[in-house]
């Protein structure tokens, strides 16, 4: 006589297959989540550069406007000293065009430094432009991926199902009953083995009595510890 437990060892295989898959299709949309997150930091990225590269860019032109306007007054105190009538007068206005001088040269020195920060700008851009287009690429990919997964998880589900239901009708009902309550209260096994005289649920050892009632088909023997159901095939 077959014990009937074997017959829910068998349901509680198919049963964590099904749990199984129902926890991955649960997890679907987070890992899609994730690599849309990812996406949306490659964007944020690339906007960060174009800015920098705005920045030094605006930058640039306003150090240039600056230099035109300190060559206007070199160029208007050179007019002036050509006019001065004293000697005071033309060293005013040579102490003025010198410091004008200093002034554009400081600003050209700053205009090198933002030309060579404009290079360092053009290039990050390219690269977070290229980094982006292959982020889409990759996410479109990781997004069909996923979507392919989930039928087919879909598809694996539907058939355990139909299979689950062809095996739960030629078991004791009250007994498949108790099976699901034992199997959503513990979360992964419901019926467990005895194996050299322990309880493969929470590796106890059984009580001699125990062990030898679990090889009996007709009683239902309770592990003492974990209060799984027990069978000693």
């Amino acid at each position: 006589m077959a014990h009937p437990l074997e017959a829910l060892l068998a349901l509680q295989e198919k049963d964590r297959k099904i749990l199984k898959f129902q926890r991955e299709i649960r997890d679907i949309p987070s890992r899609k989540a994730e690599v849309e997150t990812q996406l949306e930091h490659a964007k944020v990225r690339l906007v960060v550069a174009r800015e920098a590269q705005m920045k030094v860019e605006s930058d640039l032109k306003q150090l240039g406007m600056e230099g035109d306007a300190h060559r206007e007054k070199i160029s208007k105190y050179k007019n002036q000293q050509m006019e001065a009538k004293t000697n005071e007068q033309y060293r005013a206005l040579l102490h003025e065009i010198a410091d004008e001088g200093t002034a554009v040269t400081e600003l050209e020195d700053r205009e090198i430094l933002l030309m060579e920060s404009l290079e360092t700008s053009k290039k990050d851009l390219v690269e977070r432009e290229a980094d982006l287009v292959e982020e889409e690429e990759g996410i479109r990919e990781e997004q069909e991926m996923l979507l392919e997964r989930l039928t087919e998880i879909q598809e694996n589900v539907d058939r355990l199902a139909a299979d689950r239901e062809r095996m739960v009708a030629n078991i004791n009902p009250s007994l498949v009953l108790k099976y699901e309550r034992l199997l959503a209260n513990k979360g992964d096994f419901a019926v467990v083995k005895v194996e050299n005289s322990h309880c493969k649920g929470c590796n106890m050892r059984l009580p001699p009595q125990v062990v030898n009632d679990a090889l009996n088909p007709a009683k239902l023997v309770i592990c003492n510890y974990c209060g799984r159901m027990l069978v000693n095939l």
